[in-house]
């Protein structure tokens, strides 16, 4: 299988909330990279693939959660596959500081590969 993601994705773990039409998902977060995340519902939780959803990430200690306008990819018994779509400028740099202090020495030499890095101002939109 060809590996299709563009960013490292770190473990982290905290609570979500996936939202569409007043309709909320209380779930966890398993993972998390720039341009996206997988989360962990209820397996018996229907959703709709290639629709979007408003993704709230908590973060413990801070008062606002990261909110992402996100995509569904992927849904496999209760575990989402996630695409960011869009967030704001605030969003990234609390993103950029939360994936700097959860990777490890070896994480951040990859995140400095060609590959990787300056993707961000291409793939998203302030939203």
């Amino acid at each position: 299988m060809t590996e299709k993601r563009k960013f490292h994705r770190v473990t982290f773990s905290t609570r979500i909330i996936l939202s569409q039409n007043e309709i909320f998902h209380h779930g966890r977060l398993d993972n998390i990279s720039k341009c996206g995340a997988l989360v962990r519902l209820e397996p018996d939780t229907h959703l709709m693939i290639d629709c979007e959803y408003n993704l709230s990430v908590y973060l413990d200690g801070e008062k606002n959660p990261l909110q992402f306008r996100a995509k569904l990819v992927n849904i496999s018994f209760g575990v989402v596959g996630i695409k960011f779509v869009a967030y704001d400028s605030e969003t990234g740099t609390r993103l950029d500081a939360v994936l700097t202090r959860l990777s490890s020495d070896d994480d951040r030499a990859l995140a400095g590969h060609p590959k990787y890095s300056g993707r961000l101002a291409v793939n998203f939109q302030e939203g």
